[in-house]
C-alpha cells in the first residue's frame, strides 16, 4: 500500500503456473451462502456493496478485489496457516472469506469484527491476508496455531505481505540497509526475504522522496517483486478515485475500470471478463460480458482438470458437484 497526500494505492501480484482468470463485477442486493460439506453450517449473507473481484476458482472466490466503498483485500498464500475450530460458526473457505467481506464491510475496522462471527474451512492453500480501507488503514489477518492474529495501526511497520507470516517478513526485513541490517537490498529477488526487502525499501523510498505518477511507481515496484513468467496479473487498485488498473502476462497494456461507472444494482446477469484479454480500449468495461452457465462450467471444468493433472492429491471433483455449484451461482435471489 502507498499514500501520498492525493491518493492511496494497493498493489498485488499473482503468481501461479495457471493463468486461467475472471474479472468479475459483483452485485449488491444478491443473497449467498457458502459452497461447504453437509458437516458444516454455511455462511448465509446479503451482499450490502458491490464489487469487482480477481478470480481464478471461481464466481465468489476471489484473489482480491475492490468494493465500491474503496476497501481492498488480497490474499497470499501462507503454509503455516492454522485455522480455528469453527466452534458452531458458519463456515466457507478461505477465499469465500474475501467475498463475504467485500459484501458486507465497509472498512479495515468492519472486516476484523465480520471475521469474528464466521469460521473458515479451507480447500486447498491456505492463506492470509492484506486489508486497506478508503481511509488509508491497513490491517493483516493471519490464522496461526489455531488463533486469528490482527495487526493493525502502527502494528503494521511496513504494509506489505509475502508468503511468508508478517512477524516472520518484518523479522528478515531487519537484515537489510536501511531496515537495521548489512545485507544490500538487491534488484532482482532471489528468496522470499529478497521479495520482502525490494517492496519494503521501494515503500521507505516512496515516502522519502515525491513521485509525479503514483501508478507508474506502483507498477514499477510490482515488476521488481514479480516474475516474468509466473506473474499472471498485476493490479493497482486505486482507492481514492476508485479505480483499479490491471496488466496480465498475455496483455502488458494497462487495462482501468471505473467503479463509478458500473451498474451494482441487482440482477440475474454475471458480468465477467478474461483476465488475459488485451482491451484496445482504454476503459476495459467493454470488455465484459454476461456469464452464461454452460460457458461457466467449461471454466470450471478446465480448471479442476488442470489441478488434477498438476497438483498432487488434488481430489477429482464429479461433474455433478460443478454443475450444482453452477446452478447455485445463477440462482441467487435479489433482494430489494
Amino acid at each position: 500500500m502507498l499514500q501520498d497526500s492525493a491518493q492511496i494505492i494497493f498493489g498485488r501480484n499473482f503468481d501461479y503456473d495457471l493463468g486461467m482468470g475472471l474479472v468479475v463485477i459483483n452485485k449488491r442486493g444478491l443473497e449467498k451462502q457458502a459452497m461447504t460439506d453437509a458437516a458444516h453450517q454455511p455462511a448465509r449473507w446479503t451482499a450490502q456493496y458491490g464489487s469487482v473481484t480477481f478470480n481464478q476458482a471461481g464466481i465468489d472466490a476471489p484473489m482480491g478485489g475492490m468494493n465500491e466503498k474503496g476497501l481492498v483485500i488480497a490474499q497470499m498464500a501462507l503454509p503455516e496457516t492454522v485455522y480455528p475450530q469453527t466452534d458452531g460458526k458458519p463456515v466457507l473457505n478461505q477465499l469465500e472469506w474475501i467475498q463475504y467481506q467485500l459484501d458486507v464491510s465497509a472498512t479495515s475496522e468492519e472486516v476484523i469484527a465480520n471475521s469474528r462471527k464466521v469460521a473458515i474451512v479451507p480447500v486447498a492453500t491456505p492463506v492470509h491476508y492484506l486489508i486497506c480501507d478508503a481511509e488509508g488503514r491497513v490491517a493483516v489477518i493471519e490464522f496461526l496455531n489455531g488463533q486469528m492474529m490482527v495487526r493493525q495501526g502502527k502494528e503494521v511497520v511496513v504494509p506489505v505481505c509475502s508468503n511468508w507470516p508478517y512477524e516472520k517478513s518484518i523479522s528478515a526485513l531487519g537484515e537489510y540497509r536501511g531496515f537495521g541490517g548489512q545485507k544490500p537490498i538487491p534488484q532482482r529477488w532471489t528468496s522470499i526475504a529478497d521479495i520482502v526487502a525490494i517492496a519494503a525499501s521501494g515503500v521507505q523510498g516512496f515516502l522519502n522522496e515525491k513521485y509525479s505518477n503514483l501508478l507508474d511507481f506502483g507498477f514499477d515496484l510490482l515488476s521488481a517483486v514479480g516474475s516474468d513468467l509466473r506473474t499472471q496479473w498485476s493490479v493497482i487498485y486505486d482507492i481514492t478515485n476508485r479505480r483499479i488498473c490491471f496488466t496480465s502476462l498475455r496483455s502488458k497494456k494497462r487495462r482501468n475500470i471505473y467503479l463509478e461507472r458500473i451498474d451494482f444494482s441487482c440482477d440475474a446477469a454475471i458480468p465477467v471478463a478474461d483476465v488475459q484479454e488485451h482491451s484496445a480500449a482504454n476503459d476495459s468495461l467493454l470488455l465484459f460480458g454476461n456469464l452464461e452457465k454452460e460457458e461457466y462450467f467449461r471454466y470450471k471444468k478446465e480448471l479442476v482438470n488442470w489441478f488434477t493433472t498438476h497438483i498432487a492429491g488434488f481430489p477429482e471433483l464429479p461433474d455433478i458437484f460443478l454443475k450444482r455449484e453452477v446452478e447455485y451461482v445463477f440462482n441467487r435471489p435479489c433482494v430489494h
